[in-house]
């Protein structure tokens, strides 16, 4: 634009320049002329003069049109960043009109954009959260964890309240279009609840998808969120098997159902050696998973199992020792109206040597298993269950209702008297849509903790929570 109107000025003042050069020469020309004083070839070189100076405007006049040209060309006619991602584009939505920024929109991935010169898009997502949280008995700071509810004979810290960004998250999203690629994506996912250090990203996710190929770290396999409804509070993973970990997974899929084979890590060292044996806790294998799903219009049911070693590796005198771990677990979701607005979730689990799967257990700190004199193991047995509603009153207004239970089954005899053996919990809330991108609710919530020991406690806590979805 700065270019354009440069010229424009230049060829504004030379074409002044050379009107009055012209003017001033017919003047002499004609004066000369009429006296008759002027010598033909004078009067020659006078016209040449003229009419290089007329050439030299139009050339300038010629320059000025073709920049003014070339601009508008740029204005209504963009050019596509590149044939294949045009081709693609018109494979997939052949009325579009390709050439404006909204003809790059991608409806099977939303909110992404195209990387210019090649078949990849990106996208970015996520959302921005605040909590104020007022605890009445001292528990975890951050969320509801079960395992850290006060029991009697332990040190009661009393009521608190606390504003805190922790659950913020964000993640992006890579994809190759191309028409030849089978569905791929590259995914990776932060928050900020790493407690010993509440400002700082905390990897969730980091995998990508091949076809029927997963491979990195992300919910495991038995993980089935659907049963869940939208809890407030962070720890509502505490209803679930499984939580995050690192895996290779073969998934495929024919109609309603689909089925699912994985290897993946697990906390193979959750051996608890009271008596301090030499040796060190650790699996020669990662753990065995398979899952099996149906899904039809009015809701999901998944079943699954897993099979892990529990070894520990002995030193000196210390023999080696294994034993085999497993699990079963369901989950799902049931609609319970024509309209799908309102479901059922549930979702259950037994195992022996797999209780740290129990994400209640988890952040409670109990092991699998326990390390006896002899140098055996003993395992010890875990069951949960769960149980969720989800409830639209309006379409601003729903409520969700969840309760669970986590119980330990066969507690070894060399166990702490403080593990955790039971827990449960119900949470319930009421959730307002302010708009699209808004959410806030309020979520009331009280938990009970039982120790191996007998002593128990009971905790209540109520948080109001504000979502930015981006």
């Amino acid at each position: 634009m700065l270019i354009d109107l440069s010229l424009q000025k230049i060829v504004s003042k030379f074409k002044q320049r050379v009107h009055t050069l012209l003017m001033l020469f017919a003047i002499i020309y004609v004066g000369f002329a009429a006296v008759d004083v002027l010598a033909s070839d004078d009067i020659k070189n006078i016209e040449k003069k003229i009419d290089e100076q007329r050439a030299i405007l139009d050339e300038l006049e010629n320059q000025l049109d073709r920049v003014a040209g070339e601009r508008e060309n740029k204005i209504d006619k963009p050019a596509l960043p590149n044939a294949s991602s045009a081709a693609l584009i018109l494979d997939k939505h052949p009325n579009a009109a390709i050439g404006r920024g909204e003809d790059f929109i991608d409806p099977d991935f939303s909110k992404s954009v195209p990387f210019f010169g090649s078949d990849w898009r990106f996208a970015m997502g996520g959302y921005a959260k605040v909590d104020l949280i007022h605890d009445f008995s001292g528990g975890d700071e951050y969320e509801f964890v079960l395992g850290s509810i006060p029991v009697d004979g332990s040190p009661q810290p009393g009521s608190f309240s606390r504003l805190q960004i922790s659950e913020t998250r964000f993640n992006f999203e890579m994809r190759n279009t191309a028409a030849e690629m089978p569905y791929n994506r590259v995914f990776f996912e932060f928050d900020f609840f790493d407690k010993s250090s509440p400002l700082s990203p905390r990897l969730r996710h980091a995998y990508f998808e091949y076809g029927s190929l997963l491979a990195g770290r992300t919910w495991t396999t038995l993980t089935e969120l659907r049963q869940l409804p939208l809890l407030i509070d962070f720890a509502a993973g505490d209803s679930l098997y499984g939580g995050r970990t690192e895996q290779i997974r073969w998934t495929e899929s024919d109609g309603p159902f689909d089925w699912a084979v994985a290897l993946e890590a697990y906390p193979d060292d959750s051996i608890y050696n009271p008596l301090n044996l030499e040796g060190t806790a650790r699996a020669d294998f990662p753990r065995l998973v398979l899952r099996s799903s149906y899904q039809w219009n009015h809701g999901i049911v998944m079943i699954g199992g897993a099979m892990n070693q529990l070894r520990f590796d002995g030193a000196g005198t210390q023999d080696d020792t294994s034993e085999l771990g497993w699990a079963c677990v369901t989950g799902g979701r049931i609609y319970i109206d024509p309209s799908n607005r309102h479901f059922f979730g549930f979702g259950a689990s037994y195992g022996e040597g797999t209780a740290r799967d129990i994400i209640a257990f988890a952040n409670g700190g109990v092991p699998n298993a326990t390390l006896n004199a002899d140098g055996s193991l003993e395992l010890a047995d875990a069951w949960n269950l769960q149980l969720a509603l989800h409830w639209e009153w309006t379409d601003k207004w729903s409520s969700n209702f969840n309760y669970a239970i986590g119980r330990l089954s066969n507690i070894p005899a060399l166990y702490e008297p403080d593990y955790m053996r039971e827990g449960s919990a119900v949470h319930g809330n009421i959730i307002y849509k302010v708009s699209d991108v808004i959410t806030t609710g309020v979520e009331y919530m009280v938990g009970k903790r039982e120790n191996v020991n007998g002593s128990d406690g009971t905790a209540e806590r109520l948080m109001m929570s504000i979502f930015y979805y981006f």
